[in-house]
């Protein structure tokens, strides 16, 4: 069980820690509100579930003895993210605020964003590959079994820390009504693909 916490702990740490899952669950609540920020969170976690299973039956690993695997996955999150953020300022540029409602297409849907965001992140599986090892917690259960079990604890505690970040970032939705935040999204964006490719 110490074993168990102190992976618990470590998770929620990082899950704090500044860097795009979170700095994007704020600006998605901020700007689009509450129920587009879960939407976008509840991609995020089906992301890291699909990691999850990639470390469950090896191919974490698979693709972290493929660098060629690696970069062509880093550059197609590239070019998607490149264009959300281009769309995003384009629209601060282009659209009347009165049309702040209209219909997006799939590909820019909150959940969409967010499932592929994590999904094609090769980072976030080679993470899982070198930080669940150091929790493994059991000498009769399965390595497969403790990594399920690991991946949803890591699972539970992401939705309910991004929960309590969105619900506090909402709190400021009025203040920042006044803006339009649609061009601080799409730098975020183009920030989070560099970062992809560089990082």
């Amino acid at each position: 069980m110490d074993i168990l916490f102190s992976f618990l702990s470590a998770s929620v740490l990082l899950t704090l820690s500044p860097g795009p899952d979170l700095l994007m669950v704020i600006a998605q609540s901020i700007e689009k509100g509450a129920k587009a920020a879960f939407l976008f969170v509840a991609g995020l976690l089906t992301g890291l579930l699909g990691h999850s299973a990639l470390l469950i039956f090896g191919w974490a690993q698979f693709i972290g003895e493929r660098p060629q695997v690696v970069t062509v996955i880093q550059w197609i999150g590239f070019v998607y993210f490149s264009f959300l953020g281009l769309s995003s300022i384009y629209t601060y540029f282009k659209r009347s605020p009165h049309q702040a409602g209209k219909k997006k297409i799939i590909l820019q849907h909150p959940y969409v964003q967010g499932v592929v965001m994590n999904g094609i992140n090769p980072k976030v599986s080679l993470f899982f590959w070198l930080f669940f090892p150091g929790f493994l917690f059991s000498s009769s259960l399965s390595i497969a079994m403790q990594y399920a079990v690991l991946g949803g604890l890591f699972l539970v505690q992401a939705a309910v820390v991004f929960s309590g970040v969105i619900l506090l970032a909402n709190q400021f939705k009025t203040f920042f009504q006044r803006y339009r935040l649609d061009f601080i999204s799409g730098v975020l964006w183009l920030i989070l693909a560099v970062y992809l490719v560089l990082a």
